[in-house]
């Protein structure tokens, strides 16, 4: 059953039994669902990224510099939606260029099927490179962000 079908399942199971929050886990994949006023329901993967590039023509680079080196992280989509750099539309972006991030700082949101998918750093870095624009397709495994690690806590 792939991650889909399974959200539909959960959702199912939460209208069937009047639950507004539900958590499961299976091997490295953690999906939560809670329903928000709206009645929308949330799902936050924590799926370990692969990073696998796009097609060179399809991306799109807004950078703070060159790609000189190699020791850099990308972080990828976790599923097929929508990119949004915003959790809203109007609000300003979860991230900029410059930004410093660690684990949990949410980076952008990727809607899938009308469900808004918080999508996590996981690492502890500077960005310093946006792939994708506002509003664009993304597939599972491409890049999103660019980040510089460091090793200092922030």
């Amino acid at each position: 059953m792939n991650i889909i079908d399974k959200v539909k399942q959960l959702i199912s199971i939460m209208n069937e039994n009047e639950l507004s929050e539900i958590e499961i886990q299976e091997n490295d994949t953690k999906i939560r669902l809670k329903k928000s006023e709206g009645g929308y329901a949330h799902i936050i993967p924590q799926v370990t990224p692969s990073p696998i590039s796009p097609p060179k023509s399809e991306q799109v680079c807004l950078s703070s510099e060159s790609k000189e080196n190699g020791n850099f992280v990308e972080i990828v989509s976790p599923m097929v939606g929508t990119f949004y750099r915003a959790s809203s539309p109007g609000a300003d972006p979860c991230v900029n260029i410059g930004d410093s991030v660690n684990e949990e700082t949410v980076v952008c949101i990727i809607e899938a099927m009308k469900i808004m998918n918080e999508v996590k750093a996981e690492t502890i870095g500077e960005i310093i490179e946006v792939y994708v624009n506002d509003g664009q397709a993304v597939e599972y495994g491409q890049p999103l962000f660019r980040v510089k690690p460091t090793t200092n806590v922030t």
